[in-house]
């Protein structure tokens, strides 16, 4: 507190300086007939305060001044230069631009996003590959949210055609340079907080700093100290599967209670005892790098480990001897995926259908997720009976565009021509759409359903195998999609579920057990890493294997009061669900018992 007060004489030493160079600016535009730029300029650096303490929620002294300081420079080398010349204009208009630059990209991002822009905005718009990009602002930019922009292009065109007029005198480069330098000394001294033009520039900042920090860790990914751990596997010809959903929100799922018949194959696999579906399982953050760098290493929220200093689960696999495969319709080589990417390319088999390297990373390229069964079934029919194998699937499952994720017959839920035309002006393109998500979580649905089918085929009665299908996050399509920025937790409310071949019910009594008697409990996809262990029956030593994170040991145990998302810093909360979801979810809840009390242990 005292640090606290020590600051202040320094603060307000700031800001008298900062009102004595604003006070010069309006003398010199009176004498000078300098047409009102300088109300205009704090007009715009009053505004921008204002929305930076509305939006950010805190008051930032040294940001405040920092906006009204950038203002003041704009204002006078406006004021300094010849309007009567198109390079003086030409000049005034790039000045004004730059100057809004920042609150426009700020309230842009406030618009489509539907929050403040953080490291996580940045690393989407600058760490994606541009066709992504490009898809991602066609489904969430609307009219309304490019309005500001072309608003202000003409108010700015507007403002400096007003102010030529034969009356004006430009300000005397003597007068325009003592200000310049008054203005940037302050600059200079004064940090970049949280004002609304200088937000943007904080947080690039902060960006690049992370990026570079993070590019020379995976520089040394494979140079990295792992504690020793031992592994070991018993057994051999085991079959399973790790199947990775995308932005899928558990409440538009059938399964899960949702009104709308998304999931009709999935449920028939449940209403037949052959689907074992986690009732609470959620995200530990709604973004995909940061949720499978943790679910896929020992990274968790209770053992707070840094995932690059982690021990990975296919590595894990791999001295463990397993055949491992990484098979992905979602793009590893991109800067963007490099974290994903050294967990991925561990695998013996890597095989991309949608890849910069192996590919192509054009948006219109990317097949529905149907592609990738003739390549599970090849890895399942060249599997060597002598090993045990894991596949890992990565889905582009249910990622905007949602329109594109799933083939035109599948289209059940038509967005009507009324609501599409409203989304397009006020709240985004189909990237919202309700219908279209639900079509995707449709065919997602059929997609984990013929994946089962190929296991089950493959192993028949007698072979010993599983699939586990979890999503890396959920998207909240009220609020669009899924960002720190914006964050609710329908974005971190992700499926988890999981088929056992009846070989496994009989072999795995005490796993399949527990695993039943823990569908109720809360879990976190950042223990997926600990629960592949329990699943393919890994013996690890108790420095990398958490008992009590794995969904196959009694020993688990996760109380609401102790279940944490975004990475551990955050207590889950899970999502109200409104009348209709309650009483659907009761009701398969009901059949889900119903149908157990009529199925042997062993189905």
């Amino acid at each position: 507190m005292s640090d606290l007060f020590s600051l202040i004489p320094f603060k307000l030493l700031f800001l008298g300086c900062t009102i004595y160079l604003w006070k010069r600016l309006f003398n010199y535009n009176r004498s000078h007939h300098s047409g009102g730029i300088n109300y205009w300029a704090l007009g715009f650096a009053l505004l921008s305060i204002a929305l930076a303490i509305i939006s950010v929620g805190k008051l930032y002294p040294y940001g405040i001044v920092s906006d009204l300081l950038v203002f003041a420079l704009a204002c006078t080398w406006i004021m300094a230069l010849p309007l009567n010349r198109l390079s003086g204009q030409i000049a005034a208009i790039v000045i004004l631009a730059t100057v809004l630059l920042g609150p426009l990209t700020y309230l842009s991002h406030y618009q489509v996003v539907g929050g403040a822009m953080d490291k996580d905005s940045l690393i989407a718009i600058f760490q994606t590959n541009h066709a992504e990009a490009l898809e991602y602002l066609a489904s969430f930019t609307s009219a309304a949210s490019i309005a500001p922009l072309v608003l202000s292009a003409v108010f700015v065109i507007w403002l400096i055609r007003r102010m030529n007029t034969p009356q004006r005198e430009v300000l005397p480069s003597r007068a325009a340079i003592a200000l310049s330098l008054a203005a940037l000394a302050m600059l200079a001294l004064a940090p970049l907080e949280r004002g609304l033009f200088t937000y943007p520039i904080h947080t690039f900042v902060a960006y690049k700093k992370d990026m570079e920090q993070m590019r020379e860790r995976i520089a040394h990914y494979n140079d990295r100290e792992i504690e020793e751990y031992s592994v070991s596997k018993s057994g051999q010809g085991e079959v399973y599967l790790v199947v990775i959903g995308e932005s899928q929100n558990k409440h538009h799922m059938g399964i899960y209670g949702y009104g709308k018949d998304t999931t009709p194959h999935l449920e028939k696999l449940k209403a037949a005892g052959e689907l074992l579906v986690v009732n609470n399982s959620f995200s530990n953050y709604p973004r995909t790098i940061p949720a499978l760098s943790h679910a896929l290493t020992q990274a968790n929220q209770k053992n707070d480990k840094d995932y690059i200093d982690s021990v990975g689960l296919i590595a894990l696999m791999n001295e463990a001897d397993f055949d491992t495969h990484w098979i992905g319709n979602q793009p590893l080589s991109t800067s963007y995926d490099m974290a994903l990417g050294f967990i991925a390319k561990e695998a013996d088999h890597l095989t991309l259908t949608f890849d910069a390297k192996f590919t192509s990373t054009n948006k219109d390229a990317q097949k529905p997720d149907g592609v990738l069964l003739p390549h599970i079934q090849k890895a399942l029919d060249e599997r060597d009976a002598d090993k045990n194998l894991i596949i890992f699937v990565h889905l582009s499952g249910n990622h905007t565009d949602y329109c594109k994720r799933y083939p035109a017959e599948y289209a059940r839920y038509e967005v009507p021509a009324s609501k599409a035309f409203w989304m397009h002006l006020v709240r985004g393109g189909p990237g919202r759409s309700e219908e279209c998500y639900d079509n995707s979580i449709l065919y997602n649905d059929f997609i984990v359903d013929s994946i089962v089918n190929q296991v089950r085929t493959t192993l028949g009665d007698s072979n010993i195998g599983a699939v586990m299908y979890f999503a890396d996050h959920a998207d909240d399509i009220e609020q669009g999609g899924h960002s720190r920025a914006n964050f609710t937790f329908q974005m971190v409310d992700s499926p988890a579920m999981v088929w056992l071949s009846p070989a496994y019910k009989r072999a795995h009594q005490q796993r399949f057990s527990a695993l039943r008697n823990n569908l109720n409990e809360y879990y976190p996809n950042d223990f997926m890493f600990d629960t592949v262990i329990g699943m393919t029956g890994l013996n690890v030593s108790s420095n990398v294997y958490c008992a009590d994170c794995d969904l196959f040991n009694p020993a688990y145990r996760l109380p609401l009061s102790e279940a944490r998302t975004m990475h551990g810093r955050m207590q889950y909360q899970p999502p109200v669900m409104d009348k209709q979801e309650q009483v659907a979810h009761q009701d398969a809840e009901a059949k889900s018992a119903e149908a157990d009390s009529g199925n042997t242990l062993f189905n």
